[in-house]
């Protein structure tokens, strides 16, 4: 770089060079519910509502009462300090008891998918030599044949936990879960926590590692993050120090939409551990598709901020029932994946500002935000978290200039050091204290950085590098086009060739109208020379679209 840190000329006076204190990181993350039921003992923390408008929340007392017996349980158990316990839940009430339980009893956490196959459940389990699995029972028949294979204790919960009887029973009626598991093979969380609440309360010190968080997997082998609470306690204060310099205050009385799974990183932090921090209530939709499942949470609720990502947020302008009714949204916060500046000027005109982040697994989620107030720059992510540190790096591994793009490198407090029982990734991916991230980005002047794609998933035609987000960017200002996603596909004269998929609201639209649209918009190498259309793209549980499942061969309609 042509100057060092030029991000914190940007930055309000008040939070430049600005470095998280030594005593912020110790102590664990564990400690927010009590913190939470001595200052807000009564207010919601968690308000779970359903699709079909039935609603329950625990308070900041409940949840920590809940989880000491939670904790309790797990002890008696026999699991001890450092052992590993998998949580493979919903966005449910279930899922800060169980989190804060294990945290309480000294163990390490690891998030699952609930729609993970058998495979992938037992790949994790073994991987982070889990003792202990807390699962919904809509996914039971699923785990169970690894919960015999590797002798796991198993903890079943049901969404109807915590609702009374007769609305409880209508929700087990309706939702039909048949197990195939004998009753000896599992407990109930609610039995669990009846157990836990008559024993005494456990009194054990945190494991450093708050969690074995797993990578999305989408451009290899799923990874381990090991998260310690320092890291998550540093990169907390980090994010709050940011906004707050903003005077954006995250106070007692917000309320955030969790529409986003908790075992995602992102909602992770943010959602759940940021603003649980701040005596503020979550709003969990346990399945927020098709979208008209949000609709009773906007409907019982203030919501004033949300995280999502730009197929959630483009899907909802299409909703009329959420434009057309009264919002409190102040702002709310993309991330994931690319933000499209469609998407972002539409949402500011109708509704309010979305503010664009980036982050990965391994910063424990945060590594830059766009600043609020109006500062917000389309196609940017914004600038890095205070203590956050930035390279732009060329393949001979020295510092790039202003706009010109290279790997993206991080360092701070909040990064990881290594991958869970992966050595050589660790080596490639971590370097003399910087995480190489494997994602393209350019920074301005000014310090604003912009991702420009994933290293992988650039297509090379002829020796010129394309990036898919831009082509992608382009296809999805086409009146017609509500999905795209861009790869690269082998090609005897180019090397590579430009592929696109398009989901199409118009099913008259043509592979030769799409190449005409781009080669107004784009250099020739750029265009796509492969189009096929579909009804629908893979995409992950956040929403985020998968282009490595798209890599494998498929029929294609070839540019005209």
């Amino acid at each position: 770089m042509t100057a060092v840190n030029p991000w914190q000329k940007s930055y309000p006076e008040s939070i430049r060079n600005y470095q998280v204190p030594a005593a912020v990181m110790q102590g664990s993350v564990a400690q927010f519910s009590a913190v939470g039921a001595a200052q807000y003992p009564d207010s919601n923390a968690f308000s779970m509502v359903l699709a079909n408008g039935l609603q329950q929340s625990l308070t900041f007392k409940q949840v920590d009462d809940l989880s000491t017996a939670f904790a309790a349980f797990l002890v008696a158990q026999g699991l001890q300090r450092g052992d590993v316990v998998a949580i493979q839940l919903p966005t449910s009430l279930h899922y800060p008891i169980a989190v804060m339980g294990a945290w309480k009893a000294g163990l390490i956490i690891t998030n699952m998918n609930p729609l993970y196959t058998a495979r992938e459940v037992a790949l994790q389990i073994e991987d982070s030599n889990a003792k202990l699995l807390i699962a919904s029972d809509l996914f039971a028949n699923t785990v169970n044949p690894v919960v015999e294979q590797q002798s796991l204790a198993l903890v079943l919960c049901s969404m109807a936990d915590f609702f009374p009887e007769p609305i409880a029973a209508a929700i087990r009626q309706h939702l039909g879960v048949k197990l195939e598991l004998d009753a000896s093979q599992y407990q109930t969380f609610s039995d669990a926590l009846s157990a836990g609440a008559q024993m005494p309360p456990v009194q054990r010190e945190a494991h450093p590692v708050a969690l074995y968080q797993y990578t999305g997997g989408t451009t290899g082998r799923s990874k381990g993050a090991p998260l310690t609470h320092a890291n998550l306690l540093a990169v907390l204060e980090m994010a709050e120090v940011y906004v707050n310099a903003y005077d954006i205050q995250i106070t007692p009385n917000e309320t955030i939409l969790t529409a986003l799974p908790l075992y995602h990183i992102f909602a992770f932090n943010f959602n759940f551990l940021l603003f649980f921090k701040q005596g503020a209530c979550n709003v969990l939709v346990p399945n927020p598709r098709p979208l008209s499942n949000l609709k009773p949470a906007f409907a019982q609720f203030k919501i004033g901020r949300m995280t999502g990502v730009d197929t959630l947020y483009a899907g909802l302008l299409a909703e009329p029932w959420f434009t057309e009714q009264p919002l409190h949204l102040k702002d709310v916060i993309s991330g994931g994946t690319a933000l499209r500046p469609s998407t972002a000027k539409q949402w500011k005109q109708r509704i309010c500002p979305i503010l664009e982040g980036y982050g990965l697994t391994e910063t424990s989620c945060f590594v830059s935000l766009n600043p609020p107030l109006g500062q917000v720059r389309l196609g940017y992510v914004g600038l890095p978290l205070p203590a956050c540190e930035v390279r732009i790096v060329a393949e001979n591994g020295q510092d790039l200039p202003f706009g010109e793009a290279g790997e993206l490198a991080v360092r701070g407090p909040h990064v990881i050091n290594e991958y869970l029982n992966q050595p050589e990734e660790s080596q490639a991916s971590l370097r003399n204290g910087w995480f190489f991230t494997g994602d393209m980005a350019v920074m301005d002047e000014n310090g604003f950085l912009q991702i420009v794609d994933r290293k992988k998933d650039i297509v090379l035609v002829s020796g010129f590098n394309v990036y898919p987000n831009e082509v992608e960017g382009v296809i999805a200002l086409h009146p017609d086009v509500i999905e795209v996603a861009v790869i690269g596909r082998p090609d005897d004269s180019t090397g590579e060739a430009v592929c696109a998929y398009i989901c199409s609201r118009n099913a008259n639209l043509t592979a030769t109208e799409i190449i005409d649209y781009c080669r107004k918009q784009l250099t020739g190498y750029k265009v796509p020379k492969y189009i096929e259309f579909r009804e629908q793209l893979p995409k992950s549980p956040v929403g985020k679209i998968l282009r490595a499942q798209l890599r494998d061969p498929q029929p294609v309609s070839q540019q005209q």
